[in-house]
């Protein structure tokens, strides 16, 4: 027994040997597998044992006094005291067999735990050693594609057409042309170097964080004309005008979007020397006075103006300087209708018109004239107005350049007041676009096509 037992603590102080720096000598797959190997060799030689063991105490339970003589010393006896001590020899034994049976068990499962970790630690080396083999193939294939052989020239014009028409641009972005710098190092310095890449811009609130790119997004720009979209607020409109700065006279596109109170701009726009378009969007309309005072000195390069969530008064109009007569673009929500027609005299180069306001109440208009005007559209808001008999603003109006006009959610169409427009007006008219809720019959459409034989389209 002594004998078995000292061969089996050999044979863990082996495994022990064997593993006792596994991380260090499994630097290959065929250590591991030989470290397996003595693994489940010595593992098959635990299992006969603990079978040996079964068989045994299966005798025991069953009276049958095997013979232990090859085991352990036996106290031959036949009474029962001697077959007492016997028992208890027995299972003292048995005991600590068991015992260093189980404590091998347990120093193969930390073997083996040990060695499952070096394969994993192997299996994650070849895996990286793998994608560095596919990383180098692919390099080496793009070296060989004409792709990498094409002129600056035209690789410049394949990214001057990935850039997106409406979608903001931000260093923050995944997109073009952020994307185009990281795919390596030649489209970086052709991207970094065209100019044409960074002339639009959007700023969110958050830019304080990374001040460093949005600046290096600007210096790009390289003097071209800059197209910005501001989320502006008033804690951050200092810091954000500071960043601008060296920038402002090339900014001829500027779009301003207000969530907060709204900072004094009386002097902020007018610095926009370059600026040719305007846009401000609010969320409330308590600050008309503010918007109204800050685009009444616009630059005189100003051409296009958008005003949106809040209605204009033109009250103000006396205010407003020449600069509002080379407008030609204006989208603009108008808190009475009579400022319409104030709108087109104080602006008598408006080739595009959209403007939003109740025509319910607007008194009878002096004949006027606006010669310009060659876009026209019209959100009503008397759709459920009883009282708006018809749309009166085609009474006394004309426009001889008009071509498109678009008329939506207008209560009752003046269909005779419309014919002495166009008979009126004479004008190039191309399409007549409105909405489901005012109705045009084919035979008025016919009458118009009568008048006016340049009208190629109406729709609904």
């Amino acid at each position: 027994m002594s004998f078995a037992l000292d061969d089996r603590r050999q044979h863990a102080d082996t495994i022990d040997a064997m593993t006792a720096n596994s991380k260090a000598k499994f630097s290959s797959v065929s250590d591991i597998i030989g470290a397996l190997q003595n693994i489940l060799a010595h593992s098959q030689i635990i299992v006969c044992q603990l079978s040996l063991i079964h068989v045994s105490m299966s005798l025991i339970h069953d009276n049958k006094i095997p013979d232990f003589e090859t085991w352990y010393p036996v106290v031959s006896s036949t009474n029962y005291s001697a077959f007492k001590l016997d028992y208890q020899v027995i299972n003292t034994i048995i005991t600590e067999h068991h015992q260093h049976q189980l404590d091998a068990v347990s120093h193969e499962i930390s073997h083996f735990e040990t060695v499952i970790d070096g394969i994993n630690h192997i299996h994650q080396q070849l895996v990286a050693k793998k994608d560095k083999i596919i990383q180098s193939m692919n390099l080496h294939k793009r070296l060989i594609s004409a792709l990498w052989h094409l002129p600056t020239e035209v690789l410049s014009q394949i990214f001057a057409h990935c850039l997106p028409i409406e979608h903001r641009l931000s260093p923050a972005s995944k997109a073009v042309p952020m994307v185009l710098t990281r795919i390596c190092r030649r489209w970086r310095e052709v991207a970094v170097n065209m100019p044409s890449l960074w002339q639009r811009l959007y700023v969110g609130e958050d830019w304080q964080q990374a001040a460093f790119c949005y600046e290096s997004w600007l210096k790009r720009s390289r003097g071209r004309p800059l197209s910005l979209e501001l989320q502006c607020h008033k804690n951050n409109w200092t810091e954000l005008r500071s960043l601008l700065q060296p920038y402002i006279n090339q900014v001829s596109s500027l779009s301003l979007d207000f969530y907060q109170n709204v900072p004094q701009l009386e002097v902020t726009i007018s610095d926009f020397l370059a600026l040719e378009e305007l846009t401000i969007s609010l969320d409330w309309s308590d600050s008309a006075a503010c918007v109204v005072q800050s685009i009444s000195q616009p630059p005189c390069t100003l051409r296009s103006l958008t005003v949106r969530g809040v209605f204009f008064n033109m009250e103000y109009s006396s205010t407003f300087n020449p600069a509002w007569a080379r407008l030609t673009n204006i989208q603009i929500d108008l808190d009475d209708p009579s400022a319409f027609p104030q709108l087109l005299r104080l602006c008598p180069s408006l080739s595009s018109l959209t403007i939003s306001t109740s025509f319910a109440a607007m008194k009878a208009l002096e004949p006027f004239t606006h010669t310009q005007l060659q876009s026209l559209r019209i959100n009503s808001n008397d759709l459920y107005d009883d009282d708006a008999e018809y749309l009166n603003l085609f009474d006394t109006l004309s426009l001889p350049n008009l071509r498109a006009l678009e008329v939506f959610d207008i209560y009752s169409w003046p269909h005779e007041e419309f014919k002495a427009f166009l008979t009126r007006s004479k004008c190039p008219l191309e399409s007549l676009t409105s909405d489901f809720e005012m109705s045009i019959t084919d035979e008025q459409r016919a009458e118009y096509v009568a008048l006016i034989p340049s009208l190629q389209s109406t729709s609904t």
